[in-house]
């Protein structure tokens, strides 16, 4: 669907209501009791059984109806509706929603059917169809009410956010989260089973709405991946907020995964995934979504996750210093010398290097917090001032806070846990007001954030390099061994650990003898994916006779194993000294191929301490990956250890996405685990590969652009 196409959906100048009801409580009487409050005059009833459908004019049917309407509004049922549709489109009609339920929501083979053919209908057509089972649209900047919520009504006062979501309910109830917190919006829609118009539809319209200036949307599901991307790109380009809620982070069938990456990515994490690389904000709760909004109201001020806080308390500018560390905010300490003019204002031996203490002086003298916040706001290293000033507090010092705002572009955030407070007052002197530390404070983190990122230059996608889709032909069954999967990817600049495939207890010795030294001894089988569990892993080992023993154990042990197919044991030397890393790829659905990046042992097993791209990653958005993992102290030379090769380790996880991204539609999975990094200038080395296949898809010999 194009932007132009969505106008006649979103902002019918004509109406049609087939099935419309005399009563207003209806489904059919909802919509058109809400546009004749509206002042909305185009709007035809259509109904067989009244002459008169609420003091207008009723129509038999919409042949009857005296010109060609932008918007047809079916009240009726599943059964009746396609033919309605066929009829609305014989006369013109541009644009039709679907109220009805009895679709693919159902999970019935019927259901299922009768959505395939209203889609047909759409496509063979071209007329936007939204829905079924939705409950409509609300428009408020020009009064155009298409739904059967009664959330939505006329005289709610217009803003410039969009609310679009996947759930009536959710609809319903963001819009009341947000208006409670001062979020007023021009746009309302809910999609319904998005047969025809996908969410990514409307966002592609909003992104070129000059009325829209953010929009809010509650996610279950997406389809289009690069549709996503595109209306997300022309949001950010403009300046406009996107924000999503994504419902759904439960990792269920995780257990079942054949790599620890699948278990650690999910669903969820490819959302975030996305929504980071577009630079939108995802938002952790409904009333996050609110919050962003809320402060996208102040867009005009300067705006980043740089921190402030002045408090008439000393716990809550703790309360608050902690509540921003969470939420990925920060409050640099205020230079020197701003510190001593501070310390010279304020009685007493308070808190000045931020957060700053105002202490019991504030009731004596309200010149003083005019006078302390305005030192404050000259600090180049902050962008946002926070002031908590509960109750009466805020009341007395409302002028100087409306003066601060005056003199500064910075943007001023109140927070006023008593509730007390004039918002309207707040607001027109241009600041933010919250009743909430922890709320104030995500929404700073997320918003803070997102400013930031729009104002910084967007990185060159790395690019892709190119040659013969892998892996060749004739590789079959669920996955590569371990050495088909180094060999590989080493074709693509992976480093593999080095060692040789011995396929005898001859081979064996010879390959002990030939390496010399410590030694690791692993199974080699494409049956077996998880070593380590079964015991087919072997560390330190030293001598050709150990070597030949233990060569014998694995590949008998292996071979009674059914449907194990056995290819030899490798013999590698043993690196020591290193930090071992988790390095996954798996396929979204969605988006794509979605990288993985962890510290091994407890950190990936128990901890889950990761970070998630989408693909592709080149060398320095891999090491801001590790950069984001809570365990990467350990790679810096944590408690006397040598640093680690850091660089090293970040060109081997761009070389493993330059693999991926080449990947045949086989591939479903591809893991080094351990990838082990080495001190600083030695390197970084895959110890293990992971190839799984699909065994159902026929390769591929294209070449992958």
């Amino acid at each position: 669907m194009t932007s132009s196409s969505l106008a006649p959906l979103l902002a019918a100048k004509s109406i049609a209501i087939i099935g419309a009801s005399d009563n207003p409580k209806r489904i059919g009487g909802i919509p058109l009791e809400l546009l004749i409050r509206a002042g909305f005059d185009r709007v035809y009833p259509i109904n067989p059984r009244y002459p008169e459908i609420q003091g207008r004019k009723g129509y038999p049917d919409i042949e009857s109806v005296p010109e060609a309407v932008d918007l047809a509004i079916l009240a009726v049922s599943a059964q009746d509706t396609l033919a309605q549709l066929e009829r609305c489109h014989a006369r013109g009609a541009k644009a039709a929603i679907v109220f009805a339920s009895g679709y693919s929501e159902e999970g019935t083979e019927e259901g299922e059917r009768r959505q395939a053919e209203l889609a047909a209908f759409a496509r063979r057509t071209g007329m936007p169809v939204a829905g079924p089972n939705c409950m409509g649209n609300a428009h408020f900047q020009q009064g155009v009410f298409t739904t059967f919520g009664t959330s939505f009504q006329p005289g709610d006062a217009p803003g410039r956010t969009a609310l679009v979501t996947q759930s009536g309910n959710m609809c319903a109830t963001i819009y009341r989260i947000a208006r409670r917190f001062g979020v007023n919006f021009n746009h309302v829609i809910n999609t319904g089973n998005e047969a025809a118009v996908e969410l990514t539809d409307y966002l592609r319209f909003l992104a070129e709405d000059p009325e829209t200036d953010s929009a809010l949307c509650y996610v279950e599901g997406l389809r289009d991946g690069a549709a996503f991307f595109e209306a997300a790109e022309a949001f950010r380009s403009q300046g406009k907020l996107l924000a999503l809620y994504k419902v759904g982070a439960s990792e269920k069938g995780a257990a079942a995964t054949q790599s620890h990456t699948a278990a650690l990515a999910g669903d969820r994490h490819a959302y975030e995934a996305a929504v980071k690389r577009v630079g939108a904000v995802a938002a952790g709760s409904l009333a996050e979504l609110a919050d962003v909004a809320y402060l996208h109201r102040f867009r005009d001020r300067q705006f980043s996750r740089r921190a402030a806080v002045l408090s008439i308390s000393g716990a809550a500018g703790a309360i608050m210093a902690d509540a921003l560390a969470s939420a990925g905010a920060d409050m640099p300490s205020l230079p020197e010398a701003l510190q001593a003019r501070l310390q010279a204002a304020i009685p007493g031996h308070s808190m000045v290097s931020n957060p700053i203490d105002l202490t019991g002086n504030i009731a004596n003298d309200n010149e003083f917090l005019l006078n302390v916040m305005s030192v404050v706001a000259e600090a180049d290293e902050i962008d946002v001032i926070i002031l908590y000033l509960p109750g009466h507090f805020l009341t007395r010092a409302m002028d100087q806070v409306a003066a601060l705002a005056a003199r500064t572009d910075k943007a001023v955030v109140v927070i006023d846990t008593f509730a007390l407070a004039d918002r309207a007052a707040v607001e027109a002197a241009g600041c933010a007001l919250f009743d909430d530390f922890d709320r104030a404070a995500r929404a700073i983190g997320q918003y803070g954030a997102w400013r930031e990122a729009l104002g910084a230059p967007r990185p060159a996608k790395p690019a892709r390099a190119t040659g013969k889709a892998w892996p060749a032909a004739d590789f079959r069954g669920a996955a590569l061994s371990e050495v088909e999967a180094k060999a590989e990817l080493a074709r693509f600049g992976v480093p593999v650990a080095g060692g040789k495939l011995a396929r005898s207890e001859a081979e064996a010795r010879a390959a002990a003898a030939a390496i010399g030294g410590q030694l690791v001894l692993k199974l080699v089988s494409p049956d077996v994916q998880h070593k380590s569990e079964h015991g087919f892993v072997k560390l330190r080992i030293e001598g050709a006779d150990s070597v030949a023993e233990i060569y014998r154990d694995m590949t008998s042990r292996a071979g009674a194993m059914p449907g194990v197919r056995v290819e030899g044991v490798t013999v590698e030397p043993m690196l020591t000294g290193g930090v071992e890393l988790l390095c996954g790829c798996t396929r979204d659905p969605v988006f794509g191929w979605m990288m993985t990046v962890g510290l091994g042992g407890v950190f990936t097993e128990v901890m889950a301490d990761v970070s998630h791209r989408l693909l592709p990653v080149d060398a320095a958005e891999a090491e801001t990956m590790l950069r984001e993992l809570k365990g990467f102290r350990l790679l810096t030379g944590y408690r006397g250890a040598p640093p680690a090769d850091v660089a090293a380790a970040a060109r081997a996880i761009a070389a493993l996405s330059d693999a991926v991204t080449q990947a045949d539609a086989r591939v479903r999975e591809v893991e080094i685990n351990p990838l082990i990094v080495l001190p600083e200038g030695r390197g970084a080395f895959a110890a293990d590969g992971l190839v799984l296949l699909d065994a159902a898809v026929e390769p591929a010999e294209k070449v992958v652009a």
